[in-house]
């Protein structure tokens, strides 16, 4: 970089230099050329003030008037004149700043052959002199402007050119900063910047390598999760629902055999209670670790509805609820891949299940689309009127379920929204917001 902005500044330096160069010859030209008419017209006025001795004396009115001209013309430098007659008649006055000057003045009297005289007075004019300096002290001035302007300008293209390339670093970096690893730099004219490319497409190369293991890994470990809960289902339901209902089938016969009996037969019926619920408990579970029952009909697709709806009746149905819950699937016969259904299936179930704890919320509202501008992709949303959380990053920090949620969004290339549900300061609730691709063909 630094040999690059030298050689910008030479170049700078060169095409400055030699403006100025061509200026000052453009210059001295000019003043060659007006001393040269100065001195033409210095020859000149001495001719014609030579003549007024010898002229014919019908002519000197003549030559008078042309020595008015000389006079006028402004072209006789650094001297100036005042004519006068034998009597004493000023015939061209001197110009009144020179006139009142005391020194630099020369008398000449000129004698003619009739016996008249003409008395003239040169007299050192210094006002040419200082307004040739004046130009000179401002035609330095402005063409020091004009050079250290250019100098300005080209070193600021120099260094704006240097560093142009920067903000393509600065952009790909805030592209990293949001789990972007796409971006690339090209090659860049300054080495070290060019070395800095380099060194950031490596590393985002490295980190988009690791990001796609981690992603895969996620995945994997969420269709691991799965299957052990598939498992865990399997087992409740081979070591506790058939023992359940064998247990209920003989507490039946109880019942028909303690009918004479009331005292047993009421603790018979506390059995029968007990283990009816427990029977209930064990289904429930039986649904939370595996919602689609293990069983997909040979079908590689679940009706998204059917499952929600069972998880939001759950929620609806518990004791001691007092939230009402919506649940809005559209189109209402969506059918997704199992794998993509399950994971809406956990976002939900976790999402409902912060809600019980923390947001004390009336009504909660569940809706489940396809994006109609975007068919690949599948909108999910969980919005409450409850209190709120203050710090969205301080919660999924302190716990699993917005962390889960926003784990399985991102092993699956989605996105996720959170902010408040409404503009309610008392109870503003939260809102959660999903686009998730649909992992299917639309």
């Amino acid at each position: 970089m630094t040999s690059l902005l030298m050689r910008r500044s030479a170049w700078i330096f060169l095409a400055c230099f030699s403006v100025a160069l061509a200026l000052a010859v453009l210059r001295a030209q000019g003043d060659i050329r007006r001393e040269s008419q100065g001195a033409d017209q210095m020859a000149r006025f001495v001719e014609e003030l030579s003549a007024l001795q010898n002229i014919a004396p019908d002519a000197v009115e003549r030559q008078v008037d042309r020595l008015r001209d000389i006079r006028s013309s402004g072209s006789l430098r650094h001297l100036d004149f005042q004519l006068e007659d034998g009597t004493g008649k000023i015939l061209i006055p001197a110009v009144p700043s020179a006139a009142e000057g005391i020194s630099g003045r020369t008398r000449l009297v000129l004698h003619r052959p009739d016996g008249t005289r003409f008395l003239a007075t040169l007299i050192a004019d210094t006002a040419s002199e200082k307004e040739e300096a004046v130009f000179d002290i401002a035609g330095m001035a402005g063409l020091f402007l004009i050079y250290g302007l250019a100098m300005l300008a080209g070193l600021y293209g120099a260094v704006r050119y240097a560093f142009g390339p920067l903000r393509g670093i600065v952009g790909a970096i805030a592209a990293f900063r949001k789990q972007d690893f796409s971006a690339r730099l090209p090659r860049l004219p300054v080495r070290e910047l060019d070395h800095i490319a380099g060194a950031l497409n490596h590393l985002a190369e490295a980190l988009a390598e690791a990001q796609s293991r981690q992603k895969h890994l996620s995945l994997q470990m969420a269709s691991l999760q799965e299957d052990e809960r598939a498992r865990l289902a399997i087992e409740v339901h081979e070591h506790f629902g058939q023992g359940l209902t064998a247990l209920r089938a003989n507490i039946a016969y109880l019942l028909r055999q303690t009918s004479e009996t009331p005292r047993l037969q009421a603790a018979v019926r506390d059995m029968e209670v007990q283990t009816a619920g427990i029977h209930q408990e064990v289904r429930a579970l039986l649904r939370r670790l595996q919602p689609d029952g293990g069983d997909t009909n040979g079908q590689e697709q679940l009706g998204l509805r059917i499952l929600l709806h069972e998880l939001v009746k759950s929620w609806q149905d518990a004791d001691g609820n007092n939230t009402l819950y919506r649940l809005d699937v559209s189109p209402e016969d969506l059918r997704l891949p199992r794998e993509t259904s399950l994971i809406v299936y956990r976002m939900t179930q976790e999402a409902l299940a912060n809600i019980a704890r923390h947001a004390h919320a009336k009504r909660v509202d569940i809706s489940v689309r396809i994006d109609p501008d975007e068919p690949s992709m599948l909108c999910w949303r969980v919005a409450d009127d409850g209190v709120g959380i203050a710090s969205p990053e301080s919660a999924m920090s302190h716990g699993n379920g917005l962390a889960g949620i926003r784990e399985r969004i991102w092993a699956r290339g989605g996105s996720l929204q959170i902010g408040a549900a409404s503009a309610d300061s008392a109870r503003p609730g939260l809102c959660l917001s999903v686009r998730l691709h649909r992992g299917d063909a639309p």
